[in-house]
C-alpha cells in the first residue's frame, strides 16, 4: 500500500520550486511498472529505502536507480520504472528554468537524461541526504529543504525575464504562444530561443506542446469520465486526432492505451500533474 502526498513551495521559492511530492509504503513481490511519456518536469528524488530500477523498454534487463536522483525534462518516452519493496521518496519538482536559475546548471546536459545528483551538483546533495533520512516527516524535509534552497537565492537564483516567461508557458499549460513570450522578454525570437534552451533544456515551442500533452493527461487522470474530444478542447488542440498525434509522438502509444497503464498505478500521478497549486494527498 503506498500513499503519495504533495504540496506547493513557499511564496519566496515559488519562482523556482513548483512543488514537493513524498511517496511511502511497500510493493509487494509483484513490482509497479509506471510508463513515463515526455514531461516537462525537472526533478530532484531522494529515496531512502529500496530503489526505483529504469525499465527500458523491449527488455528485460532493469538499472537500479542512484538514491539521489536529479531529472531532466525529457522530450519522448525511454523508459519506465519499476517499483518494488519499501518505498520512502522525497521529490522536489523545479519549475521549468527553477533547476538552472539555483544550481547554475546548462539545462541541455540534463535533457532526456537522468544521473546522480551527487556528480551534478556537489557534495552538498549526500549531506542533505543524511539530514532529510533522519527526518521522517513530510512537512519537516519540506522545511528542511527550502531552508537550504532559499540559502542559495544569492547566488544564482535571480529571476529573469526568459525565466518568467518560461514559468508562464508552463503555469498557462503551453497555451502561450512562444512568439508574444519573446517579445514580453524584450528579446528577439533567436535570442529568446537560444536563452530558453539554456536555462529549461528544450526548445520553447516543444516546451510548450509537452507541458500542453502533460496537462492534458492530468485532466483525464483527474476527470475519467471526461471524453478525450473535451480535453483536447480544453487545452487547445485543433481537434480529438491532433491529440492522438501528439500522444503517439510523446508515449509511443494511443491515449486509452497509454491511460490504461495509467490507471494501474494511481499513486504516481503526481509524474504528470500540471495544475498551479498541487493538490494535497
Amino acid at each position: 500500500m503506498l500513499q503519495t502526498k504533495m504540496a506547493p513551495s513557499s511564496p519566496a521559492l515559488r519562482p523556482y520550486v513548483w512543488a514537493y511530492g513524498m511517496t511511502t509504503g511497500r510493493v509487494g513481490s509483484v513490482p509497479l511498472v509506471i510508463p513515463l511519456p515526455a514531461r516537462p518536469k525537472q526533478l530532484l528524488t531522494f529515496s531512502f529505502a529500496d530503489p526505483y530500477y529504469i525499465h527500458r523498454p523491449g527488455s528485460d534487463h532493469s538499472d537500479a536507480a542512484p538514491r539521489i536522483t536529479v531529472v531532466g525534462p525529457q522530450t519522448h518516452a525511454r523508459a519506465g520504472l519499476s517499483v518494488r519493496g519499501r518505498i520512502d521518496n522525497f521529490t522536489i519538482h523545479f519549475q521549468p528554468s527553477g533547476f538552472n536559475r539555483l544550481f547554475g546548471i546548462p539545462m541541455t546536459e540534463l535533457t532526456d537524461a537522468a544521473y546522480d545528483a551527487s556528480a551534478v551538483i556537489g557534495p552538498e546533495i549526500p549531506r542533505l541526504e543524511h539530514e532529510l533520512g533522519d527526518t521522517p516527516g513530510f512537512a519537516e524535509r519540506i522545511q528542511l529543504v527550502e531552508e537550504r534552497l532559499i540559502r542559495m537565492l544569492g547566488r544564482h537564483g535571480t529571476v529573469d525575464p526568459v525565466a518568467i516567461a518560461a514559468n508562464s508557458l508552463f503555469a498557462s499549460n503551453g497555451i502561450h504562444r512562444v512568439s508574444s513570450l519573446a517579445t514580453d522578454a524584450g528579446l528577439s525570437p533567436r535570442q529568446f530561443e537560444r536563452r530558453f534552451l539554456a536555462q529549461v533544456g528544450v526548445p520553447p515551442k516543444l516546451y510548450a506542446r509537452i507541458v500542453r500533452f502533460n496537462a492534458a493527461l492530468d485532466h483525464k487522470l483527474r476527470l475519467p469520465s471526461r471524453a478525450w474530444s473535451r480535453i483536447a478542447n480544453d487545452h487547445d488542440f485543433y481537434d480529438q486526432m491532433h491529440l492522438v498525434h501528439d500522444c503517439r509522438a510523446f508515449t509511443g502509444e494511443s491515449p486509452s492505451r497509454f491511460l490504461a497503464h495509467l490507471e494501474r498505478v494511481p499513486e504516481f500521478h503526481t509524474f504528470f500533474a500540471t495544475e498551479n497549486h498541487p493538490r494535497q494527498k
